[in-house]
């Protein structure tokens, strides 16, 4: 079956997953006992949004993916601050590393082909320390099947017991719990952990905090930055008129900014203005910094923080980087013109990147 297939059955089932028993509850909360950080964590296969209550009450923000979009339906109002995605898990990019993933009984939908890298994608999406939990086909080998127990057809697939502990190991994460826990059914589940400091913590090392007034020299050093300016198509402002936009700036409480720190050192910032008769965002980030997705990072944390929408970003054509990064935030391209130059940019062709939606549905 395609995962279209299984969301099709999924979607005749969905009233009937509304009210759940706390089935897998003491698993998952097993997992939770290996996580040091609890931030946020992702529930692949969320139906319903059955496990984004338990998650919330051990101090979780849960964001959720799903393939029906009847269980999302659902979801979504028994939890409408939770960010919830309608995607196949397949093809589907984790917006953020996370500290906790939990994916019950739900990538055994599958299909077997998919498996091995569905699950180094999840392994490679935590955050240094961060703990998968899921569920398997305590199987010897690779096997899948096809059956109606459920009323719907539905697909189930299984790599096997050694090709999952091989996979884990490949994709840097260790196994710290693997159980029969409904034996003699071939039912796992296991528990898998990313190390500590194994080279991918940027979501963990970047933290937002208020732009403060010792910032501003550092802040000036960077806008003057040649590469900077060339990359983002923008004209330095002079001293004064630096000084003049931040005063205003941090004396006005509906324009905030927010200082970017990387493990502790300020290396940007990221605020919210008004422009044009909108909401607008901008970002700035030490080129020494770049290429370490801390600007998505940032972007991210700060639409967390910052919700009212529409928001607006507008970038020169010529700055891939930026359009990535906005694109991975839920913006889309809503219109590209030319624009004069001003004394603030150089003449040139810009998109006009709009996010629309609120972040509960900004990729759903």
């Amino acid at each position: 079956m395609t995962p279209e297939q299984v969301a099709a059955s999924y979607d005749r089932l969905a009233d009937q997953w509304v009210d759940v028993s706390t089935y897998g509850f003491a698993q998952v909360e097993r997992a939770v006992r290996f996580v040091r950080h609890k931030g946020v964590a992702l529930d692949v296969g969320c139906g319903t949004g059955r496990l984004i209550g338990l998650l919330g009450r051990h101090g979780f923000r849960t964001d959720g993916v799903d393939v029906s979009p009847a269980m999302l339906a659902l979801a979504r109002q028994r939890y409408p601050a939770a960010r919830l995605f309608h995607a196949d898990i397949g093809g589907w990019e984790l917006p953020e590393a996370y500290d906790l993933i939990v994916a019950w009984d739900s990538v055994w939908h599958v299909p077997l082909a998919e498996q091995a890298a569905v699950l180094t994608k999840l392994c490679r999406g935590l955050a240094a320390g961060g703990v998968l939990v899921f569920t398997t086909g305590g199987t010897g080998a690779p096997d899948e099947k096809q059956n109606s127990y459920m009323g719907p057809p539905m697909y189930h697939a299984t790599l096997g017991i050694p090709t999952t502990l091989r996979v884990l190991a490949d994709a840097g994460c260790v196994c710290r719990h693997l159980e029969y826990d409904q034996h003699p059914e071939q039912h796992v589940y296991v528990i898998a952990q990313k190390p500590e400091g194994d080279g991918r913590t940027t979501a963990d090392r970047v933290r937002l905090r208020p732009v403060e007034a010792g910032d501003l020299p550092c802040m000036y050093d960077l806008q003057v930055d040649p590469d900077s300016n060339r990359m983002a198509m923008t004209i330095p402002r002079t001293r004064e008129a630096f000084d003049s936009h931040w005063a205003k700036t941090l004396a006005d409480p509906n324009a905030p900014a927010r200082a970017v720190l990387f493990g502790g050192t300020f290396v940007g910032h990221v605020s919210c203005f008004p422009a044009d008769g909108g909401d607008h965002v901008g970002y700035w980030i030490d080129p020494a910094f770049w290429g370490k997705g801390i600007a998505s990072r940032a972007l991210h944390l700060f639409l967390r923080e910052v919700t009212k929408r529409p928001l607006t970003a507008t970038v020169a054509t010529s700055n891939v980087a930026s359009f990535r990064v906005l694109q991975k935030c839920g913006f889309v391209v809503e219109q590209v013109r030319h624009a004069p130059a001003t004394d603030r940019y150089p003449e040139c062709e810009i998109a006009v990147h709009v996010l629309r939606q609120a972040p509960d549905s900004s990729r759903g």
